[in-house]
């Protein structure tokens, strides 16, 4: 570095710096020439010189010596810069044509060729070039370089001046011991040098720059945080990282004595500027938090990948963040597949605006393609602006040029050759406009260019994300020192037991795990090591879960031991034991309920049956004396009903002769009645027209009589005779005028009441007095007087009507005494009458009881006939579901212990699920007894002898399973639940090829397409089935293609309500319904870590058990083929009628639940289950013959066990392939000699 900056200061000097690596060619050096030189024709032939005039051109060959020597021993970079050197020029192959060199000179630089990877350089290279050994600094210059800087960076915060020589003798003595402690025979990338004082220094100055005010106990803080960052981020092993730790507090209170260790230290020391605008110490709690509302938005906006924030993710979060703040800030995460590293790599990207990119590889991916790539990247970053985070896994790095290219590029923000004729004009073009829209006025190719890498440098992040090398990472930092050199390391290794603990404990909060009784044993194996004691019931589930992970590391060494074969176990492996474990739960625990539930009612019905039929017996008793009862009442009223008739027949009659002796006397009535009114009428119109001559006497006229002083004789005798008649006493005409000035004089006339006022006497005085007088005439009195003349008319009809009162009055006495004796007699025929139609009603009534008690004897019958039917029903019914009732009573029983054992035994399933299905049947078995002892230690329920077969599939699948021509073994049962029920999708291990069928036959409802990763068009048909749902079986997986890694992740994004994934450059809609098998015929395949986390293995090698089951079976269709069929469509028969027994004890609980109220108060339910019962006792029946015949059957099936025995011996002969290749066998040929 320092020879490249005094190289760049020297004027007329065009410095080009070139990045060595192991895979460098002389194309590299030739590029370089054309991109900074031109070719010009003289007399002396063609010569090369820089573009620029008059300057010199220096090309800086850094790492010269870490070229690879080819197969004769030749490294050819070196050759070729020896030729130039030597000879100045070299041959054009294009044409053939020499190369004269023209002010160009070459510089080198490299490690000691002790270093890892190094070449030594030959000697007749090395005579052409003076060699200088540049050490690192002592103590002594570390101390003056970086307490100058030190002291100038303090100067922010006046009051830390004086601690600037403590600072740089802690950062020193720190560097110095872990130069000594971390050597590259540990670990080749444990290489310190002045540059971590420098990022030191750096860092410090980026805390405190914004700050107005620091304490001693903040900078001590920020000086540890910038040490654990720079030296134990790389470390490897835990007691490194510890050491590193331990340290960093042992030397800050030898130089700062007097520092709070609780406000200085106290871990974890996490920075960020997430929470404020500053860089700033932050809470773990607090950023977690916030973390965790980040995640959300990314989740829904970027891809939704589960993440769980445990303490190591945030402070990997926080270290990306760290470096991608930096300027040409490039990061290489070291961890196992599936640990993280490219999501929070693209979180912590998202959190700073950075674009992601990801080179989309396949199959065909070529050098051309990675370069096509890059100078996308390139222009995106370094005209446009744009910030990237570049990330490349190294599963990506298809070509050794992929790697010296990106060295090249983390060294010099360039790759010499990249851009070429129209692509660097076009370059240029864009670099001028991004320049403009700077307000930049750049004119020369080299300004542009110039100002091109600076945009690079600035804006764009390198993150490389590797697997932990089981060789370590000699190889990779020795050939690429680059990526080690310029890039920060942050070593994410294996999740530790505390992020898997964590991980595990919040993945499992939506199961019920907690058991307040639990007391946890005092011997519980611990694996996770900060696990408190006693612990309780979740936190022992979750450390079993931890322990069940770990255990697969022995497994795993276990099976490399004894076959050879290496595997990988990755944290993808424990997250979807995880989540298989709480699907798994829910969905047995769901099953449990709902199966207790329909028992327990089921039962209960059963129960209120049978209460029912004793309360039907009792009723019947009740019925029967009802019935007795109601037929005395039905007698009782027949017997008041006929009484009542005959009295009623007897009124009738009395009735009859009433009614005719009260005709007779209306009749006597009516007679007498009438001569009366004929008198009266003869009078009555008299005085009513006397009456209304009176009322229509005008009132003058009443005047002129009123003023007459001495009326004449007629017109006083008139008004003197009306007076008298009224009742008045008349002395003197002046009294006739008084009375006859009353307002109510003609009104009483009109009123007059002749039966009350007219006596006798007043009759005969009225006749004496007035009537029988000549003058005493209307025609004379009228003469005198019109208003005299009505009341003389008035006067003779009144006495008139008296006379002819007095002559009917005995008559109408006789009359009215008439007509009371008739109202008497029809008193005493109505009351005749209504005593007749009471007895009527009553005997209406009493028929009507009658016919209701009638009526009601009639139900009462029909009724006790109706319950001794459903007594006798339902007593059928109970004794024939008593078989049942017990079994329902005794699984009801068992639901307490079953939801007991419910954690235990889901635990098992599920790590089953995640990790079981690469290993053969031993090592399975051998894996399940290791967990459980584990749980059984642990004091976690678990019910003992529960095979996997059994627990996660039904007779119904395994049926419809050999049927679709699974091989009937405990291995294939067992591999077909986890083809079934995978969180990842499957890779198949198949031999024999026979799992190809089974799948095709499983899939027949949407058909499976077959394809091969050696078939050109398989992306075609796997971009078919990923829009449409169809399932894909993808052979040769060995051969697995990478563009397959965006499905095998499940990094789906979601756009507008669309599901889209990418396959290779394009988007796709992706179907839910989609599910792809990968498989291969090679059992020894290796397959790498990333291949290893994404899928699940699944291993159909033929066992020696299964292969002894399918030798009997060849062996049965040739010397008995008889007995193979019967014996073959016995246990299809048994299978069936096992599981029709089942489907039946399914539908009678289902008919029990579905009934409403009683079941016997609902014919269609009797009758289900009397039919599901009749039916089931058919099926035992058939039962019980086919195992007669089945043993007939397997007794000569024995007879050939012998020979199966004998083939399955092949497997001693494939045991000794692990020591030759010549004891390579087939298995299909083994069954195919037989």
């Amino acid at each position: 570095m320092t020879l490249f900056s005094a190289l760049r200061k020297l004027p007329n000097m065009e410095v080009v710096g070139l990045n060595f690596s192991s895979a460098t060619t002389p194309d590299l050096l030739i590029k370089t020439f054309e991109q900074y030189c031109e070719y010009k024709k003289t007399l002396n032939g063609v010569i090369m010189s820089p573009s620029q005039i008059g300057r010199w051109l220096v090309i800086f060959c850094d790492e010269i010596n870490l070229p690879a020597p080819d197969q004769y021993g030749t490294q050819r970079a070196i050759s070729f810069l020896r030729q130039l050197v030597e000879q100045n020029g070299f041959w054009r192959t294009s044409d053939k044509t020499w190369i004269t060199l023209d002010r160009i000179q070459f510089v080198g630089a490299c490690n000691p060729p002790t270093d890892a990877g190094r070449t030594p350089l030959g000697e007749r290279f090395l005579r052409h070039a003076p060699l200088i050994m540049v050490d690192y600094p002592g103590e002594v210059s570390l101390l003056q370089i970086y307490g100058t800087f030190n002291t100038a960076i303090l100067k922010i915060i006046p009051m830390l001046r004086g601690y600037s020589e403590a600072l740089t003798k802690a950062m020193v003595q720190f560097y110095l011991e872990s130069q000594a402690r971390f050597t590259p025979k540990i670990q080749p990338h444990y290489v310190y040098s002045p540059r971590e004082l420098t990022r030191w220094v750096r860092g410090v100055y980026e805390a405190i720059k914004p700050l107005e005010n620091l304490s001693v106990e903040g900078l001590v803080r920020i000086w540890a945080h910038e040490a654990l960052r720079l030296f134990q981020d790389r470390l490897v092993e835990e007691d490194e990282r510890q050491w590193t730790a331990d340290s960093v507090r042992r030397i800050a209170f030898e130089h700062f004595p007097t520092i709070d260790e609780q406000q200085a230290l106290k871990a974890p020391i996490l920075f960020s500027n997430w929470l404020s605008k500053h860089y700033v110490p932050v809470e773990q709690e607090q950023l977690r938090e916030f973390v965790k509302a980040r995640l959300k938005t990314f989740c829904e906006e970027e891809v939704d990948v589960p993440l769980v924030l445990f303490n190591d993710v945030l402070e990997h979060a926080l270290r990306i963040d760290r470096v991608f703040r930096q300027p040409q800030g490039h990061l290489i995460l070291i961890g196992v597949s599936g640990s993280g590293k490219t999501t929070l790599s693209r979180f912590v990207a998202w959190m700073n605006g950075l674009k992601v990119f990801q080179i989309k590889v396949h199959g065909k991916y070529s050098a051309e393609d990675f370069d096509e790539d890059l100078r996308s990247v390139l222009r995106r970053a370094g005209c446009k602006g744009e910030k990237i985070c570049f990330i490349m896994d190294e599963s990506n790095v298809l070509d050794s040029g992929f790697l010296e290219r990106m060295n090249t590029l983390l060294a010099n923000a360039e790759v010499p050759g990249l851009f070429e004729g129209d692509e660097f004009a076009s370059l240029m073009t864009a670099c001028k406009e991004g320049a403009q829209r700077q307000g930049l006025l750049l004119d020369s190719q080299e300004e542009l260019y110039k100002w091109f890498t600076q945009q690079i440098v600035k804006n764009l992040h390198v993150v490389f994300t590797m697997n932990p090398p089981e060789d370590g990472l000699s190889s990779k930092a020795a050939t690429s020192p680059a990526l080690f050199n310029r890039c920060v390391l942050n070593w994410l290794g294996d999740w530790s037991d505390q992020a898997l603990y964590q991980v595990g404990y919040e993945l499992t909060q939506s199961v019920d795990l907690d058991k307040p009784n639990f007391i946890a044993p005092d011997s519980i194996p611990v694996a996770y090591r900060a696990l408190s004691l006693p612990a309780s019931h979740r936190d022992t589930v979750v450390n079993s879960m931890v322990y069940i992970h770990y255990s697969l590391h022995r497994f795993n060494q276990r099976l490399h031991k004894q076959q050879g074969k290496t595997t990988y176990l990755t944290p993808r492996h424990y997250l979807d034991f995880v989540a298989q474990y709480v699907r798994l739960f829910n969905e047995k625990r769901e099953d449990l309920e709902e199966q207790q539930r329909h028992l327990n009612v089921g039962l209960e019905k059963l129960r209120e049956t049978v209460d029912k039929v004793r309360d039907l017996r009792a009723s019947l008793a009740q019925k029967k004396s009802q019935l007795e009862k109601k037929d005395a009442e039905a007698n009782e009223k027949l017997q008041r009903m006929v009484a009542d008739q005959r009295e009623a027949e007897q009124r009738k009659s009395a009735s009859l002769e009433i009614q005719a002796a009260l005709e007779k006397q209306e009749q006597e009535v009516a007679k007498r009645k009438e001569i009366v009114l004929h008198d009266l009428a003869r009078a009555e119109p008299a005085v009513i027209e006397a009456q209304k001559s009176v009322s229509n006497i005008k009132k003058q006229h009443l005047t002129e009589v009123r003023s007459m002083a001495n009326p004449p004789a007629g017109v006083r005798l008139a008004l003197e005779s009306v007076c008298t008649l009224l009742g008045h006493r008349v002395d003197s005409w002046k009294t006739i005028q008084g009375i006859i000035r009353r307002d109510d004089f003609i009104a009483s006339i009109v009123n007059y009441d002749n039966e009350r006022q007219m006596t006798r006497g007043l009759r005969t005085r009225m006749n004496n007095d007035y009537l029988s007088k000549e003058d005493f005439t209307f025609e004379r009195v009228n003469r005198a007087s019109k208003a005299c003349g009505p009341l003389v008319q008035w006067v003779e009809a009144q006495v008139n009507y008296s006379e002819i009162l007095d002559r009917v009055g005995p008559l109408r006495e006789e009359v009215i005494q008439l007509e009371d004796q008739a109202l008497q007699t029809k008193a005493e025929a109505q009351a005749i009458e209504n005593t007749i139609n009471n007895l009527e009603d009553s005997i209406a009534t009493y028929k009507a009881e009658y016919a209701a008690l009638i009526s009601e004897t009639q139900a009462i019958k029909a009724e006790m006939s109706r319950v001794e039917f459903k007594v006798d029903r339902s007593v059928r019914l109970l004794d024939s579901l008593s078989s049942e009732r017990s079994r329902w009573e005794e699984g009801s029983k068992s639901f307490e212990t079953q939801i007991s054992t419910l954690v235990g035994d889901v635990l098992i399933a599920a790590a089953f699920l995640a990790y079981g299905g690469l290993y053969d049947q031993q090592f399975r078995k051998a894996m399940i007894d290791d967990w459980v002892n584990q749980l059984a230690q642990s004091g976690i329920n678990f019910k003992p002898h529960n095979p996997i077969t059994e627990y996660l599939s039904n007779a119904d699948e395994r049926l419809s399973w050999q049927e679709n021509s699974l091989p009937v073994d405990d291995l294939c049962t067992e591999n077909a639940i986890i083809l079934k029920r995978f969180n990842r999708y499957p890779l198949i291990i198949d031999p024999s090829g026979r799992v190809t069928e089974f799948l095709q036959k499983e899939s027949k409802e949407r058909k499976l397409t077959v394809t091969s990763f050696l078939d050109d068009s398989f992306i075609k048909q796997l971009e078919s089935a990923l829009r449409f749902g169809n399932p894909i079986l993808i052979q040769d997986a060995e051969h697995l293609d990478p563009i397959l890694n965006h499905v095998l992740n499940k990094e789906y994004q979601k756009t507008g309500g669309r599901v889209l994934i990418q396959l290779g450059k394009q988007e796709i809609d992706f179907s839910p319904a989609f599910k792809l098998f990968l498989s291969t015929r090679d059992p020894s395949a290796c397959f790498p870590p990333d291949v290893c986390s994404r899928t699940t293995f699944v291993n159909f090698t033929v066992t020696q058990s299964s292969l002894q089951t399918q030798s009997l079976n060849e062996v049965l269709k040739v010397e008995r083929p008889d007995v193979d069929e019967r014996r073959t469509n016995l246990i299809k028969l048994q299978g069936e009628f096992k599981i029709h027994l089942r489907q039946l004890e399914k539908r009678l609980l289902q008919a029990l639940n579905e009934s409403r109220g009683n079941i016997l108060d609902d014919d269609n339910v009797i009758e289900t289950l009397e039919t599901l019962k009749k039916e089931a006792a058919e099926i035992s029946n058939k039962m019980v013959e086919t195992e007669g015949v089945m043993t007939e059957v397997e007794n000569i099936t024995q007879q050939y066990n012998v020979i199966a025995r004998s083939c399955s011996a092949v497997f001693a002969v494939r045991e000794l392939l692990t020591t030759s290749t010549i004891w390579t066998s087939s298995l299909s040929k083994t069954l195919k000699y037989l």
